[in-house]
């Protein structure tokens, strides 16, 4: 089911996708609490990935590898803001270390909202990036479309369950 997405026109900087699931809202959001789920769809298209730490709670770290299919590698960390189960995750990532700022990938503060509507959950992610400049060097590096291809794998992942 394709997702709606949306930059905000009045901040230039934040980055809105809604997705309607067709699973009930416990079940998403075990599918970001559960490391062996979460590494069955995060990433885009034809990555696979693998969690190293999962430390799921306010304060806790997030460490995934993904894998492209020519062999390259993307370690990420993230640091959990707020986790307020079952409706809400904030995260941010972490600058790896050793990384001049000018080489740095573009950081964002990403809040998860979890509705419930019955059996299904409306997925929001807004990503408020540091600046206007980091979301547009963020969705043309592929940030856009590698989250909604994330969530059409979060979707057929869902359905098997």
């Amino acid at each position: 089911m394709a997702g709606d997405i949306a930059m905000d026109p009045l901040e230039q900087r934040e980055l809105i996708i809604t997705r309607r699931l067709k699973a009930p809202r416990r079940l998403v959001w075990r599918t970001f609490e559960d490391p062996h789920l979460l590494a069955q769809w995060w990433g885009p298209e034809s990555f696979t990935s693998s969690i190293s730490k999962l430390e799921f709670r306010t304060g806790g770290e997030w460490h995934v590898t993904m894998h492209a299919p020519d062999g390259a590698e993307r370690h990420v960390r993230y640091q959990f803001i707020e986790i307020l189960a079952p409706e809400r995750i904030v995260y941010r990532p972490l600058r790896p270390s050793g990384t001049a700022v000018r080489n740095a990938p573009p950081t964002y503060l990403a809040t998860l909202t979890f509705e419930a509507l019955g059996e299904e959950t409306v997925f929001t992610m807004r990503a408020e990036f540091d600046s206007a400049a980091d979301l547009a060097v963020a969705v043309t590096g592929g940030f856009q479309a590698g989250t909604s291809q994330a969530l059409d794998k979060l979707e057929r992942r869902l359905a098997s369950c």
